[in-house]
């Protein structure tokens, strides 16, 4: 089920909070005025909205929105087009993996995972068709050997992942590190495949932040640009930026503040932690609905927020 664009009060407030940072010369490409709130239903009722599903991972390809959740062993496919309905897939990933971030392509998924700092890859069957899922039996996941990057497993970790697998090239983003003191950076890695490895393939990017309440979530490659979530805690400030793969310059292209601070009060969790954008331009965001802590429950509790799918199209300005 759709709801329409949300409250224009709300929306005044990002538009505000967005003012200082918009450029004159820069086409907006999307409208924080435009943005849907999105409800779906699972063929497995434990991974509903209303259940602690820990959304950290959003991938789209031409077909299916696929979100990842963190602690399940499992990602959901949605249709993108009508992503009311949703099918939990079962991966094979190891005992405790908190799968953070999600890419499509080539055919495959690719899923890093915090807790062990590994990124998988999922080979998906022709057409994505993936039958009746939960019952089935898992797919399985191929661990790319990481050589290089200086990730370590654990908390505040490897967050997101974009991939051209047209090019073989694949971005690792690292949340957050530093201390108060020294300053922090996220840092996105950039990454060659070769085989089953992957190396690094460049400099890291380091992304500046204002304080180490800052942290980056999330990677999408987008028109040759990197875009990524930037979110502050405690505080609840969102803005979508664009960093530059060469240099990691970056931008904010989107203020998302007053838009994710007012889906509270109608039950959604804020916690933006996911991002995809389609061919056409639309962008979706997903949120994470429940504290970050190792489960063994194979499926996920009941939640006091509902997870947040947000769709929001292209900015008629920006076609």
């Amino acid at each position: 089920m759709r709801r329409p664009p949300l409250a224009a009060a709300a929306l005044l407030a990002a538009l505000a909070l967005a003012g200082c940072r918009s450029t004159a010369t820069e086409r907006p490409r999307w409208d924080a005025a435009d943005a849907e709130v999105l409800t779906w239903h699972a063929d497995h009722p434990s991974f509903d909205q209303g259940f602690a599903v820990e959304a950290s991972g959003l991938a789209a390809s031409g077909r299916f929105l696929y979100v990842a959740l963190e602690k399940y062993a499992r990602v959901l496919q949605l249709p993108a087009g009508d992503p009311a309905s949703a099918r939990a897939i079962a991966i094979a990933v190891p005992a405790h993996s908190e799968l953070e971030g999600a890419a499509f392509g080539g055919g495959a998924l690719y899923l890093c995972d915090e807790a062990h700092a590994a990124v998988y890859e999922v080979r998906l069957p022709d057409g994505e068709e993936l039958g009746v899922s939960s019952a089935g039996s898992p797919l399985p996941a191929t661990e790319l050997e990481l050589v290089g990057p200086d990730i370590e497993p654990g908390k505040v970790g490897v967050e997101g992942i974009a991939v051209d697998a047209a090019a073989n090239r694949l971005w690792l983003l690292l949340e957050r590190r530093g201390s108060p003191e020294s300053g922090c950076v996220s840092t996105v890695f950039p990454m060659r495949r070769v085989g089953d490895t992957l190396e690094e393939a460049g400099a890291p990017l380091e992304i500046a932040l204002e304080d180490c309440d800052w942290r980056l979530s999330a990677l999408e490659l987008w028109r040759g640009e990197l875009l990524a979530l930037k979110t502050q805690f405690p505080g609840e400030r969102y803005e979508l930026i664009a960093i530059d793969p060469a240099t990691g310059a970056s931008r904010t292209v989107l203020e998302l503040t007053g838009l994710l601070r007012s889906v509270r009060t109608d039950g959604f969790s804020n916690n933006a932690e996911g991002i995809a954008v389609t061919a056409d331009g639309t962008l979706f965001v997903v949120s994470d609905n429940a504290w970050t802590q190792v489960v063994d429950d194979p499926e996920p509790p009941a939640a006091a927020e509902r997870t947040l799918l947000l769709r929001i199209p292209p900015s008629r300005r920006s076609r």
